[in-house]
């Protein structure tokens, strides 16, 4: 009986297994259809709150359009901090994304400037990778109980054909990173990285010009701001003198003037302008001319308060107001003082034999907090103004007026003349009680302007063919801020050195957003829109708490390495008897 049913059970025990080998088989050739079909497709899911690893549209558009081959070396990786890492990382998930549009032409590798154990193979590859344009930064580690320094480059090569830019990942002036700069870094990476890859494909960059002549703020006071624009555009300098040609050119056969830039700035002059460079300027905008005006309508400073505790501030004589108020602005003569401003130090009362310097708010220097939906202005920073006027728009045809920027809630508007004086710091300003709110501070004008000059000038001037002047002007764009200070960096004399525009040094960082509000208006006016909407998109910062990772670290270790095996384990018994139990039921 026993081995009639051994003999009897034997095939239905084959049988099982053959089963049981052919649903393997059915499986794995499931598996491998699915895997063959997912090849050629392309399924992709952001789950991220912030849409961060998805490309903005004109990304998308720009890789897409990529006409050769564009390599990228990432010199940001290695043995980094938790931080950096996360730069790292971040920077290699946004080539993947760019790759998964063009995957033939996009090429990436990520290099280590320290993988060299030879200490002059390392300083030949910093010193070439400086050449290069690409600066460092230097971290602090720690490894088995002792610190050390290292230096880095958080930064990469992207190269086209022939040409190469640098693009900084990390952007900062401090050799030291911490993790808001880096968070701000992450913010900017695909803007950066856009950026760079538009500079290496573009043959020609357009062509912007800072005015000189009028006392108008000039080198290193403007450095930070020339270098950032030469990233993207050929930055120059011009003067008038009186020169019809000096911004445009009359070719033959043509009725109108050609411009020989694509863009004006006006940072801050205090001088007059002749009526003829104000008339070479206005035909400059009616040939399509873009202008950046920050203006200073008073002459109010801290230089003449460093003597003196009061000095009068009284209104520039530039000659410029009738000019603006053809094209829809009007600058008015005052200085407005808001509670929502910078720090100043100054020395108070002496405290035994010592004078004691002492922080208070500058009512003359407002923290403006942009509102408005702009593309312009959207995500920025804080952006911070000193001696600023209002300004009004005026009704003209044909030409839209966008307000950019506007005072807080808490303002007052201090009328010509002005008595300027540290005293104010300890006085009560009434804000509370009598303030003139949100008082417009920076306006886009966007259309068609018609000329400041018209019936102003001789009939035999106009209707000369070499002048080609143009009294309805074609569709272009201004912008108008009342502060030439937007556009100033900070100096140290003794150092003979520039901090970045927008650093404090009372928080020894950088703080405001003058920087980035300048470079979109210049985006902007150059219809770089694309630039500005990768800049508008923000990565919120979730850092973990450091003091509770090294109190845990041990414990997550353990659980990161064990519960997976745990998991696998109890699976394994789990299967084990689910199958041993159907073998009894079939049995």
């Amino acid at each position: 009986m026993v081995m009639a049913k051994s003999a009897t059970s034997s095939p239905r025990n084959r049988s099982s297994r053959s089963g049981d080998l052919l649903e393997l088989a059915i499986g794995v050739g499931i598996v491998c259809v699915v895997l063959f079909i997912g090849s050629f497709l392309r399924v992709r899911a952001d789950l991220t709150n912030e849409q961060r690893f998805t490309l903005t549209p004109a990304t998308r558009e720009m890789v897409e359009e990529l006409p050769d081959i564009v390599y990228v070396k990432v010199y940001l990786t290695g043995g980094l901090p938790a931080d950096l890492q996360r730069l790292s990382q971040a920077a290699k998930d946004l080539l993947d994304e760019m790759r998964a549009y063009q995957p033939d032409k996009i090429q990436y590798s990520f290099i280590d400037p320290n993988a060299s154990t030879d200490e002059k193979t390392r300083k030949q590859i910093y010193d070439q990778l400086q050449e290069q344009g690409l600066t460092y930064s230097s971290i602090r580690l720690q490894e088995a109980g002792a610190y050390s320094e290292r230096i880095i480059f958080p930064g990469a090569l992207v190269t086209y054909r022939d040409k190469t830019v640098p693009v900084q990942l990390l952007k900062t002036q401090l050799r030291a990173p911490d993790a808001e700069i880096v968070n701000r870094s992450l913010n900017n990476l695909e803007y950066e990285m856009a950026s760079a890859f538009r500079q290496a494909i573009t043959l020609k960059k357009p062509r912007i010009a800072f005015l000189e002549g009028q006392g108008e703020l000039s080198g290193m006071q403007i450095a930070d701001m020339t270098n950032l624009l030469k990233e993207q555009y050929d930055v120059s300098t011009v003067r008038i003198d009186e020169k019809l040609d000096a911004l445009s050119i009359r070719p033959e056969k043509m009725n109108f003037r050609v411009n020989n830039y694509d863009a004006l700035i006006i940072a801050k002059p205090d001088s007059t302008f002749a009526g003829r460079d104000r008339y070479v300027i206005d035909q400059f905008i009616m040939n399509g001319g873009k202008v950046l005006w920050l203006i200073d309508a008073m002459n109010a400073n801290l230089d003449s308060l460093r003597t003196n505790q009061v000095s009068m501030a009284r209104p520039y004589d530039l000659d410029l107001d009738d000019q603006l108020f053809a094209y829809g602005v009007r600058l008015n003569k005052d200085l407005l003082l808001d509670r929502n401003c910078a720090p100043i130090e100054i020395y108070t009362q002496p405290y035994g034999n010592q004078r004691k310097l002492e922080r208070f708010p500058w009512y003359f220097e407002p923290v403006i907090i942009p509102t408005s939906g702009h593309p312009i202005v959207s995500n920025l920073d804080p952006i911070h103004l000193r001696f600023v006027g209002s300004l009004d728009t005026i009704a003209t045809d044909n030409v839209k007026k966008t307000i950019l920027l506007s005072t807080s809630a808490y303002t007052r508007m201090l009328r010509n003349p002005v008595r300027v004086s540290l005293g104010v710091v300890e006085a009560d300003m009434g804000f509370d009680r009598t303030t003139t709110p949100y008082l417009p501070v920076a306006v886009l004008l966007e259309g068609n302007f018609t000329s400041a000059f018209v019936d102003l000038l001789p009939k035999e001037f106009t209707d000369d063919p070499t002048v080609g002047y143009r009294e309805q002007g074609a569709r272009t764009a201004q912008i108008v801020i009342s502060d030439g200070n937007v556009i100033e960096n900070r100096i140290d004399p003794a150092k003979e050195m520039f901090y970045m525009l927008g650093f404090d040094r009372y928080a020894n960082s950088k703080i405001y957003g003058n920087r980035e509000l300048l470079i979109n208006c210049m985006n902007y006016l150059l219809d770089d829109k694309a630039l500005i909407s990768i800049r508008s998109r923000a990565i919120a910062l979730r850092q973990l708490d450091p003091q509770r990772v090294a109190m845990e670290r041990s414990f997550w270790q353990i659980i990161a390495v064990a519960l997976p095996i745990l998991i696998s384990i109890l699976a394994g018994i789990a299967y084990h008897l689910y199958r041993r139990r159907r073998s009894t039921f079939t049995a």
